[in-house]
């Protein structure tokens, strides 16, 4: 049963989690229609403004995934590269660059809530617990991969690989033979964690009863309705630029 005494006390969060839910749908929305790096650059200063109002831990998360750069950028130097044109594969990788920085930026907003309370602010939203759950640990899967990927350069170089004698070309080659590998320990690390939630009865009921459901106050609707016209404002003036641009 839903107990409304017990509810999560939003005081310590800046919006109730479903608000930034649909902010963060809308810059995944917007870097994936956007394909081109002068539209994405209003996208991606919105996310850096709002993760710096939201106080969320950018700087944690970029240290834990700092394995993960050399990989980003390998790829957005390699866009560049195999275009054709230097300077049109320069703004291609910029633009994969932004949407990158600003999934990642997304996942920072996020992880400034508790995994119970996401997971409760989805289920309300009409998600089904089971698909709330799972993407609630999908979301700390990013940081395990990035370990598990770091762990692989230092096992290189203890082997006596010289990543700073090597040239570019091999150094890229290498880098993208280790992501196969990483990739399959994360899948295998998720088989293994959905074979003992299966083990302890995990989607047998229909619905689950909630201790501490969530309850939008008046400043979390103010955030919304500013959410959805942000959203509408970047509509308009992408409709603008590909009219008169």
């Amino acid at each position: 049963m839903h107990n409304s005494q017990f509810s999560i006390p939003n005081s310590q969060f800046k919006a109730d989690p479903r608000v930034m839910f649909l902010f963060i749908f809308l810059l995944s929305s917007f870097a994936v229609v956007f394909r081109e790096a002068l539209p994405l650059l209003p996208v991606l200063g919105s996310a850096i403004v709002t993760a710096i109002a939201a106080k969320a831990p950018v700087g944690r998360l970029l240290r834990r995934l700092r394995g993960l750069w050399v990989m980003l950028l390998s790829v957005t130097l390699l866009q560049a590269l195999f275009s054709g044109d230097i300077l049109h594969g320069l703004l291609i990788g910029a633009a994969v660059l932004q949407r990158l920085i600003v999934l990642m930026l997304g996942g920072a907003l996020l992880a400034r809530y508790p995994g119970h309370m996401l997971v409760q602010a989805m289920q309300q939203m009409g998600i089904p617990y089971q698909l709330a759950y799972m993407v609630s640990v999908g979301l700390r899967f990013l940081p395990q991969f990035s370990e598990s990927y770091r762990d692989s350069l230092i096992a290189m170089q203890l082997r006596g690989v010289d990543f700073r004698r090597m040239k570019i070309k091999m150094r890229l080659k290498i880098y993208m033979y280790l992501l196969m590998p990483t990739i399959a320990s994360g899948l295998n690390s998720a088989r293994k964690l959905a074979m003992a939630m299966e083990l302890r009865g995990f989607g047998s009921y229909p619905r689950r009863s909630a201790y501490a459901p969530l309850r939008m106050r008046r400043r979390d609707w103010l955030l919304l309705a500013a959410v959805i016209l942000w959203g509408l404002a970047l509509i308009a003036l992408e409709a603008l630029r590909r009219v008169y641009l």
